[in-house]
């Protein structure tokens, strides 16, 4: 499964118009609100938001949960330790068979921490799909971000794509050679899984090597500005759109704490 994270979807809605900057600040601002939330459920308020933004916008969710998929696993697995960690002495259950105690604050921080994740991710989601990479990155120079930073960023969205068409075409030809088949053993298939990892690292330094030197080459030295947002005044209409949205992230942040 490959992942075109550098194409965004085009669309002529409300949210595709919205300036750049606007939706850049209200998504930190949701981002922030999510991590300050304290209820495990208040998270999912602004997740169950990303969605309804996303059919309104009339986005094609494939796309949308496809590209959740791996930030899901990361936040699950990171989620599901945590009721074995030791916060306290309460332990509110052994796991079966292995025994393990599952301890009752490790076990709430953890959902807590899965719809933490799992909202801010979907806020980061919904707005790159809306918005080209190219006005994200022009806006964080608007915000007078370094140049050096804004470079890196872009070549490392654009090589994302790349980095996992090499990975598909790898691990296709470790199956041509029976590399995943069924009569093989679960080391033998974590081995070949070690081997498709080494030789995506070995290929990708091999190519930060190459566009480096291309760079060079054409006189590249990070002083140089390639993206430069327009000196043009936030619309009237989108700045109030804007503050609307920051204003309700606050009052949802304010509930959260009445609820503690």
């Amino acid at each position: 499964m490959t992942f075109d994270f550098y194409t965004n979807v085009e669309g002529n809605s409300p949210l595709h118009r919205l300036d750049a900057r606007i939706k850049i600040i209200c998504a930190l601002a949701a981002i922030f609100g999510v991590v300050l939330m304290g209820n495990w459920w208040m998270p999912l308020i602004v997740f169950s938001a990303c969605l309804a933004f996303l059919f309104y916008s009339r986005t094609p969710a494939k796309i949308y949960f496809k590209r959740l998929l791996y930030p899901f696993y990361i936040i699950a697995f990171i989620a599901i330790v945590q009721p074995f960690t030791i916060i306290s002495n309460n332990i509110e259950a052994y796991l079966p068979i292995l025994g393990w105690p599952i301890y009752a604050e490790g076990l709430q921080f953890g959902i807590l921490l899965f719809t933490r994740g799992l909202s801010a991710v979907a806020v980061l989601n919904l707005l790159i799909l809306i918005t080209p990479m190219e006005k994200i990155l022009d806006s964080l120079r608007w915000f007078k971000i370094p140049t050096v930073i804004t470079d890196t960023m872009m070549l490392m969205f654009r090589y994302i794509s790349l980095l996992s068409d090499e990975s598909n075409r790898i691990r296709k030809a470790q199956e041509s050679r029976l590399g995943y088949s069924k009569k093989l053993s679960i080391s033998k298939k974590i081995a070949n899984l070690g081997t498709l990892a080494g030789m995506l690292v070995s290929r990708s330094f091999d190519r930060a090597i190459q566009v480096g030197d291309a760079m060079v080459s054409r006189c590249y030295t990070g002083a140089s500005n390639m993206f430069y947002y327009s000196t043009k005044k936030l619309p009237r209409e989108d700045t109030l759109i804007g503050v609307l949205a920051i204003l309700g992230i606050v009052g949802i942040l304010a509930i959260d704490h009445i609820l503690l």
